[in-house]
């Protein structure tokens, strides 16, 4: 804020200059808290004088956002958005509130000077550390001093106002600043008339998608700053803080993102994001985050459907969907109103409409899902035959992957002296080249290790810090045919989700595959395993007391315990600890779901109510 005191025919009048930029969350609020601080005697924003009546009409529309269509005689037309973010805007509801005079004193925009107004050298964000006013002295300093015909005619009218009015307060955009106040020294009390009025004014509601494009600030920015507008005007202490509010999207677009997929973030994801998002930041050369740079840096953890999340309730203004509008609707673009724009494409996967209507019956009522409840006794029980063929060769997939770690270790090179062995190392003989000028030959083992089991963890159940059980469903089963292995797992309660007539879903927390099938005793009521200490455990010492070959593949998140290699290694085995984190997120995600049907006739309409 500037403050200027300026005497006009014998009376001293106090001018304050509240300069912003277009539709800014820290700027807005920093004007609403410095006017009922100040409480000036008359209030003065940067709008021509012909659209007062259809503005105020417009502001008192809100908080539904409306837009003001000025159509010249050109056919051109100007659009003005009235939003709660914007600085003119919320000068004119608090001139409604105090019942403080409100005037309005700039010429149309006959001088292109448009790419000012967007011009932001320092971002607004510094006003939480430096305060609205050190900031504005720091921004005017990146601003030349220009005089147009605007300038001089705002000029000439703060000069009017102020013969009648101890103290006015003006908002108006950076740019314009130093050439108002050289103005203010010459002026002549001779008022500049407007050369283009439009031909008609308008006001039109705004279509929800345009609110998503067109808003200077995203959606819930407008939303949160709406319900909070009394509580900053009462409270002098109270802030809102840009980086908790996208914070707060993250989270919630992190929850439906979760509800949608089943794929929750992990600690690790989200160091991804931050140090992901800290590159972006210094690559732009941001000092904060906008819209754009964070869904790219959300699309780096979780793709195109968390971004999809992201952006779909950061730009989402609940205000516009809850009241009807007196109104017609308009649907503009940002190209519409010339603003500066990004394109970001995101592409989420969908099911096609054929594939919709084939499987039209899963799509079942909460009536339905609870007399089908009712109905699943869980008495005897089979799996769905194409998510048994998922898991089995994920399972050969994983035994490779292991086994192939091992071959790795085992391999030895060494310098060229008389035989090739198995081929040329490429990668040795470069790096010692310099050195040595000697060529490198690997030789392979000729290993015929295989793997007998597998053991995959997601979760270890208890939780280890809070000893909750989330997989409370502990079974055994066999494998139906010779290329199937048998399983034994834990995993949530399948009557507590029933999605058909005999039809229960459910998550691993774990399980363990074993080749080959129908050799295996419930591993849960076998005593001989319950000096394991938790689930995931115990479905490791099954793996390896069952296992008929050398090698167990053990996939987790943390390696197995000291326990459990004494375990294996007492029975001459050994234990091929693979991480969870190397095999792709949305698959593993995608495995963890099941389904249990009740009898083997349910195979036969259970496609219908499975999506897979």
């Amino acid at each position: 804020m500037l403050k200027i005191e300026k005497k006009f025919q014998n009376k001293i009048s106090t001018i304050y200059f509240l300069p912003f930029f277009p539709g800014n969350l820290e700027i807005t609020q920093s004007i609403i808290k410095l006017l009922g601080q100040i409480k000036p005697s008359a209030l003065a924003i940067t709008l021509p004088f012909f659209v007062k009546e259809k503005w105020i009409i417009a502001v008192k529309n809100l908080p539904k956002i409306s837009i003001v269509a000025l159509i010249y005689k050109d056919k051109k037309t100007e659009y003005l958005i009235v939003e709660p973010l914007c600085p003119l805007v919320e000068t004119t509801r608090y001139a409604f509130l105090s019942n403080t005079p409100l005037f309005f004193i700039d010429l149309p925009k006959e001088v292109p000077q448009e790419n000012l107004s967007h011009s932001m050298p320092l971002s607004p964000y510094l006003i939480k550390n430096l305060g609205f006013n050190k900031y504005v002295e720091s921004t005017l300093s990146f601003f030349e001093e220009f005089i147009t015909e605007r300038e001089k005619y705002i000029a000439e009218k703060i000069c009017e106002i102020s013969q009648k009015y101890s103290s006015v307060a003006v908002i108006l955009p950076f740019y314009q600043v130093k050439g108002v106040i050289k103005a203010l020294e010459l002026t002549s009390g001779l008022l500049y008339l407007p050369k283009n009025i439009p031909k008609e004014i308008e006001i039109f509601s705004l279509h929800p998608k345009s609110i998503r494009e067109i808003l200077s600030e995203p959606g819930y920015f407008q939303s949160v700053y709406e319900k909070n507008r009394k509580r900053l005007m009462e409270e002098e202490n109270f802030y809102l803080d840009r980086i908790t509010i996208f914070e707060e999207i993250f989270e919630r677009a992190r929850q439906k993102y979760y509800k949608e997929t089943g794929t929750e973030l992990s600690p690790k994801d989200l160091q991804v994001f931050g140090q992901f998002l800290r590159n972006l930041l210094l690559i732009k050369g941001q000092y904060i985050p906008d819209l754009y740079t964070l869904l790219l840096a959300v699309r780096g953890i979780g793709g195109d459907e968390l971004s999809f999340w992201f952006w779909e309730i950061a730009t989402f203004y609940e205000f516009q969907e809850k009241a009807v509008s007196p109104f017609p609707l308009i649907n503009l673009s940002p190209e519409d109103l010339n603003l500066p724009s990004k394109r970001l494409r995101l592409f989420r996967k969908i099911k096609s409409l054929r594939s919709s209507l084939r499987f039209l019956k899963r799509f079942t009522t909460r009536e339905e899902r609870k007399l089908f409840k009712k109905g699943f006794s869980g008495k005897v029980i089979c799996s769905f035959p194409p998510e048994d063929v998922v898991v089995e060769t994920f399972g050969r997939k994983i035994m490779e992957k292991g086994l192939k770690v091992i071959t790795e270790n085992l391999r030895k090179v060494e310098p060229f002296i008389a035989s090739l062995k198995d081929g040329l190392d490429l990668r040795e003989t470069i790096r010692k080249w310099i050195f040595e000028e000697t060529p490198y030959v690997k030789e392979d083992p000729h290993s015929r290790a295989k793997a007998g089991s597998v053991v995959i963890i997601f979760e270890k159940d208890p939780d280890p810090v809070t000893g909750r059980e989330k997989y409370p469903w502990n079974f055994t089963w066999h494998g139906e045919h010779h290329q199937e292995s048998d399983m034994a797992f834990y995993a949530t309660d399948p009557k507590e989700n029933v999605v058909g007539p005999g039809i229960a879903k459910a998550k691993y927390g774990g399980f363990m595959l074993t080749y080959p099938p129908m050799r295996v005793y419930d591993i849960w009521e076998d005593p001989y395993f319950d000096i394991a200490k938790d689930k995931a455990e115990r479905l490791l010492l099954a793996g390896i007391d069952y296992s008929l070959e050398k090698y167990v593949v053990y996939v987790a998140k943390s390696p197995p315990t000291k326990f459990a290699k004494h375990f294996a290694s007492a029975q001459g085995k050994k234990i091929i600890f693979l991480p969870i984190g190397s095999f792709s997120k949305n698959f593993l995600e995608k495995i963890r779901i099941f389904h249990v049907l009740e009898g083997h006739y349910v195979r036969k309409y259970a496609h219908k109510y499975i999506n897979k």
